[in-house]
This record gives structure tokens, C-alpha cells and sequence, in this order.
């Protein structure tokens, strides 16, 4: 029966039974039994072989399953497997296979739960330390809200490098539980000064111009597309003494708005603030103030009030 050795055993018992042959004292069975213990060697030396540092495969290792059976040709691995060119963690053995992207689960990655792997993402915890956005964050106009429907807040480009911002809700200041739901009861436009020739501005809003026509009239002009149309309610007060150096330096004057007048499309809109004293004579006033309430374009008034 063939006997299974080493490559050692295997030489020293080929020397030895297969001499050179000068007296004829070879015999068939020395053959044979050589050539049979080879076979039955030829696997324990390949798999127990130095194939590390004295004789490594140098050359690719296909297996292949039977072209007959459809099955073997493959590798079992009980021991693991080992990448010593791994860029990191070299030695280590691996023993749990790889089943492809397709079966990986995500909760079974390591590091899931040590400090924050996901900085890439937006944290739903919160802001961390650390994790305030550092770039811009593009919505591409749909909605940011509590339960991921149309509804908050919407951001859609206007085309000229700004964004409307839409608001399904009521604004809720923090500070006094104060609410707006529109923006209504804001000014369009304000405008303050002191007349003469030219008018001295004081502060303004969405004001395109301030004309002096004469004596106590002037000529104020919107901004482009602030209003709607020229229903606006338009408040004005006017103060005769230049100077307000006490809490009673008054002179009232009488205000009167006139001659609304533009459209937007061929000249901007505009109005006349005319000031006279008691007596009707036109006077120029030292503090003039206007403030304008309306509609802007594309707005709606909502639930009309009972006229009667």
C-alpha cells in the first residue's frame, strides 16, 4: 500500500531504492512504489508546503466547478483569509465572507454608534457641536416643514438672483407669542422730510423719487412694483416749527393726498402731498411724514368686511 510522505522522505527513499543502475538490481516494485507513494504525497506537500517565502503560486489559481457534475471547484476557507497588501489592518485574518453589496446590511457595519461617522448627513438630533452646515443647502423649491408635506416654508427663484419665500403658516414670534399671518399690515413705503428747495430727506422706503412742485406740493414716487394699484391708504402728518427742541413745539398744518396717478407699466405711481396751514394758505413744512398701506401685485384681500 502506497505510504503518504514528505518531499524528504519522498527523495531519501527515491535515492536509496533507485540507485544508478550498473548491476541491474532495480526491480519493478522499487518503481512502483515510489511512483505510488509520490501520488498519494503529492496533496499533503502542496497543502503543507512553504508557499509563503519559498514557494509561492506565481501564477493565477482558477477552480472551476465539473464541466460533468456542475458542482466542486471551490474554495473553502475554515481558516480565513488574509490580505497582506490591505492598505489597513494588513495581519488581520478575515473570517466572515463577503456576500456582496446586494445582502449588506447597513445596521450590521461597525462604528454605526462611536461618535459621528455620518457627517455628510444632516443630523436629525439636531446641530452638534461641530456639524453647523458649511456650505449652502439647495431645496429645489419644495417644502421644509414638521411632517414632510407642502407645507413651512418654500424657497423658489426668481430668476433675477433672489428667492420668494413661501409661508403656508403664521409667523409665531418667540419673544411675545406675537403671530402674523400676512404681510398687510406692513408699510409698502414710508417717507420722511423737510421741505424746501430741493427737500431734505430724512428717511425712506421703497421710494423712487421726491419732487418739489411748488410752494408746499410735492410729488412723491414709488418704488416699481410695491403696489398693486392706487387703492392704497396713504397717512401723512406735517409739523410747521423747525425746531423740536420742547414736547409742545407744534404748529400743525393740514395734509391733503392727491392726485394719485401711474400704473406700473407706462410711469410708477406716485401722489401729491400738499400742506396748509389753518387759514389755507400753503405752507412749507420743517417735519413731513408719509406712510403707505396697500396691496402688492399678485395679492389677495381675503374675506371682504360687511358695508352697510
Amino acid at each position: 500500500m502506497a505510504t503518504i510522505k514528505n518531499s524528504g522522505e519522498l527523495l531519501a527513499s527515491i535515492t536509496a531504492d533507485l540507485a544508478d543502475n550498473n548491476a541491474g538490481l532495480i526491480s519493478a516494485e522499487d518503481v512502483r512504489h515510489n511512483m505510488e507513494d509520490t501520488v498519494r504525497s503529492i496533496n499533503q506537500i502542496v497543502a503543507s508546503g512553504n508557499t509563503d517565502t519559498e514557494w509561492p503560486f506565481v501564477f493565477d489559481v482558477r477552480a472551476k466547478a465539473d464541466n460533468v457534475a456542475g458542482s466542486g471547484g471551490t474554495f473553502i476557507a475554515e481558516s480565513g483569509i488574509k490580505f497582506p497588501n490591505s492598505p489597513v489592518n494588513s495581519s488581520e485574518r478575515q473570517v466572515e465572507p463577503f456576500l456582496g453589496v446586494g445582502n449588506l446590511q447597513h445596521n450590521d457595519l461597525g462604528g454605526l454608534t462611536n461618535g459621528d461617522p455620518h457627517t455628510q448627513y444632516v443630523s436629525i438630533s439636531g446641530i452638534k457641536a461641530g456639524r453647523s452646515m458649511t456650505g449652502n443647502l439647495a431645496m429645489d423649491q419644495y417644502w421644509v416643514g414638521s411632517e414632510g408635506n407642502d407645507q413651512g416654508l418654500k424657497f423658489t427663484p426668481t430668476g433675477s438672483g433672489t428667492d420668494d419665500i413661501s409661508v403656508s403658516g403664521t409667523f409665531q414670534f418667540k419673544k411675545d407669542d406675537s403671530r402674523m399671518d400676512s404681510a398687510h399690515g406692513v408699510a409698502k413705503a414710508w417717507l420722511s422730510w423737510t421741505a424746501g428747495s430741493p427737500p431734505v430727506l430724512r428717511g425712506y422706503h421703497n421710494i423712487n423719487a421726491l419732487e418739489r412742485i411748488e410752494s408746499g406740493i410735492y410729488k412723491v414716487t414709488f418704488t416699481s412694483g410695491v403696489l398693486l394699484n392706487n387703492n392704497y391708504a396713504a397717512i401723512g402728518t406735517s409739523n410747521g416749527i423747525a425746531s423740536s427742541g420742547t414736547y409742545d413745539a407744534m404748529e400743525p398744518n393740514s395734509v391733503g393726498i392727491t392726485l394719485r396717478e401711474g400704473d406700473d407699466a407706462t410711469t410708477l405711481r406716485s401722489l401729491h402731498f400738499k400742506t396748509e396751514q389753518d387759514d389755507g394758505d400753503v405752507v412749507e413744512a420743517a417735519f413731513n411724514d408719509l406712510v403707505v398701506y396697500g396691496y402688492n401685485p399678485g395679492s389677495t384681500s381675503g374675506t371682504p368686511p360687511t358695508v352697510s
